[in-house]
């Protein structure tokens, strides 16, 4: 089910341009592992929050009796609804920093999302009020001791990739996710990220979920908290 009709303000990050191109990679890349073995004992509802094009929440839904996915792309949650589609499943439009969701879940997720916010520790307070009680919180986000890398830095790294690429998904998937990572609306995309240091995020998260505790996977960083 995709919902549509909610107001989409601050729209500053889309992926619209590159959607196809992102579920292609997303699709080869998946973290979900860190999610599914990290799932809150209750299975009621789960929320996923920049869901993309519904990889993820997806995942979910054989685990959990309805999911929620919001993102703020149209043509991602297109891709989803076409692609990825179960009655249990719900996807929303709508902006990660302006979540308006009047019901609570068991287990809410994100995937490399919230480095857009443009104030994180208020939408992590919103966030965090939607968990229910013994709920879960497992989030995943890119950090760089560097705020914004260098665009020859992705270029060489994704020249770097091609070879090991090859060897993991077959070439002709190796050479697409290659003219991805080098397209132009990719790069601009990325030069467009403002990531926080290793130290800044564990004191943002820290703060706002006590108790949590964190699990470093390459240039990600794990949080994962539950609601005692």
């Amino acid at each position: 089910m995709l919902n549509n009709k909610r107001k989409i303000r601050n729209k500053s990050v889309t992926f619209d341009a590159f959607a196809t191109e992102y579920d292609f990679a997303a699709t080869l890349q998946n973290q979900n592992d860190f999610f599914i073995n990290n799932l809150s004992v209750s299975k009621g509802a789960a929320l996923d929050i920049g869901c993309g094009s519904g990889i993820l929440a997806f995942e979910l839904a054989q685990y959990y009796d309805n999911v929620v996915a919001v993102d703020l792309s149209a043509k991602m949650l297109a891709i989803a609804s076409q692609k990825r589609s179960a009655s249990n499943i719900e996807y929303i439009q709508m902006d990660a920093s302006q979540l308006e969701l009047e019901r609570k879940f068991d287990l809410i997720v994100s995937a490399a999302t919230f480095h857009h916010l443009p104030n994180l520790p208020a939408a992590l307070n919103a966030i965090k009020k939607m968990l229910n009680p013994h709920g879960k919180i497992v989030f995943l986000d890119n950090i760089s001791e560097v705020e914004t890398p260098a665009t020859l830095g992705y270029i060489l790294g994704a020249a770097r990739d091609f070879m090991p690429d090859c060897s993991i998904y077959g070439f002709r998937s190796a050479l697409r996710l290659l003219k991805f990572r080098l397209s132009p609306g990719w790069l601009k995309h990325l030069a467009s990220d403002r990531y926080l240091s290793e130290r800044k995020f564990r004191k943002i998260y820290s703060r706002c979920f006590p108790g949590c505790y964190f699990v470093k996977l390459g240039c990600f960083m794990g949080v994962i908290w539950e609601h005692l």
